[in-house]
């Protein structure tokens, strides 16, 4: 199963396959525990929200790094989707966590 994921503003950005996390060009770029997801070298990214945006909590802790999960063997090819419209502005205590990666 495959998962769009967007920044907050409504641009494309990447997607979930197999619980793993690529950007728009395939390239591997974390993954998915949950609702958790977490870059490739382990650190924490953020929460997926509304099943489409990765978002992070500016107030709270940096959680701690997770195991490296194994590279899958071979990336699968991105598909195509147009950018949504952007949602409303985001709380002061929460961030897009897509905006800066």
């Amino acid at each position: 199963m495959e998962t769009h994921v967007y920044k907050w503003n409504g641009e494309y950005w990447g997607f979930i396959h197999s619980g793993y996390l690529f950007d728009g060009n395939g390239d591997y770029r974390g993954w998915r525990e949950g609702n958790e997801v977490y870059r490739s070298d382990g650190s924490y990214l953020g929460e997926l929200t509304y099943d489409v945006y990765i978002i992070r909590r500016t107030t709270a802790p940096l959680k701690p790094l997770k195991p490296l999960k194994r590279l899958p063997p071979s990336p699968p090819v991105p598909p195509l989707s147009p950018s949504r419209p952007g949602k409303a502005p985001l709380p002061a205590h929460l961030e897009d966590a897509l905006e800066h990666f």
